[in-house]
């Protein structure tokens, strides 16, 4: 996967479905190589990354980030294995923790299990390795 040098960073939830599929169009005709969508509380960014690869040829479709609190480690890797079969390797999967008072009482986990490391669990439910891309601000 080539992400390319630059990318679309955008939050959608106050799109409809249809509006969010016509900008990603967009956003690939435009010559971007990468949209990235966070998840908060208006869409699961899975879910949501599913139909803009339906929509989308090219673009590479990637979560900054999926929130670890929102799914078990399993259902996360299994969403990213799927995700990436369905559209030819063209998702990139961005895990995070969010922020604590975003998530606290929102969680499906436990808030005792807020701090249980979700990376090395996933990477032993997928067969393929998880790809590690920093940040360029990060560096």
């Amino acid at each position: 996967m080539e992400l390319g040098k630059l990318g679309v960073w955008i939050s959608m939830d106050s799109m409809t479905a249809a509006e969010a599929a016509s900008f990603a169009k967009r956003v690939e005709g435009w010559g971007y190589d990468a949209l990235w969508i966070p998840e908060s509380r208006g869409r699961n960014a899975l879910v949501h990354s599913a139909w803009l690869l339906a929509n989308t040829e090219r673009l590479t479709v990637a979560t900054g980030i999926a929130n670890i609190y929102a799914r078990d480690p399993m259902a996360m890797a299994n969403g990213q294995r799927g995700l990436n079969e369905q559209s030819d390797s063209r998702f990139l999967l961005g895990i995070g923790v969010s922020h604590r008072p975003m998530v606290q009482g929102l969680a499906a986990i436990p808030t005792a299990s807020l701090s249980r490391p979700c990376a090395p669990i996933s990477k032993r439910c997928v067969r393929h390795p998880i790809r590690r891309h920093r940040h360029p601000k990060s560096r």
